[in-house]
């Protein structure tokens, strides 16, 4: 019988490590264009060196226009790959703390 694929890719290139994939996602009105990977201040800006906070890691590509996507918001505990992060001019170590905080430990520093 052939295999047939119905959905795409569950965006996890970031991940390492998790106990249970569904639990750490929750579907977030994301209002800024991103791909996985980039780290979310709230659901309309990426990080930047302005932040105070997060609200987690866009899990899939998105136009801003799609409605609701995948946002890991927490971890089970979980950890992540830095080097797939994307901070961008925001200070990594406070980021790092933000996710951490949330039980998602980020490494391969």
């Amino acid at each position: 019988m052939t295999k047939i694929n119905t959905i795409g890719p569950k965006g996890d290139t970031f991940l390492v490590h998790a106990d249970d994939y569904d639990v750490m996602f929750d579907a977030v009105d994301v209002t800024v264009s991103g791909v996985a990977g980039d780290i979310l201040e709230d659901a309309a800006t990426k990080v930047s060196s302005t932040s105070t906070s997060v609200i987690g890691i866009l899990a899939e590509a998105t136009d801003g226009t799609e409605g609701p996507v995948r946002v890991m918001t927490r971890g089970n505990p979980s950890s992540v790959d830095h080097q797939k992060l994307n901070y961008n001019d925001a200070v990594q170590a406070d980021v790092q703390g933000w996710l951490e905080d949330m039980g998602i430990v980020v490494v391969n520093k």
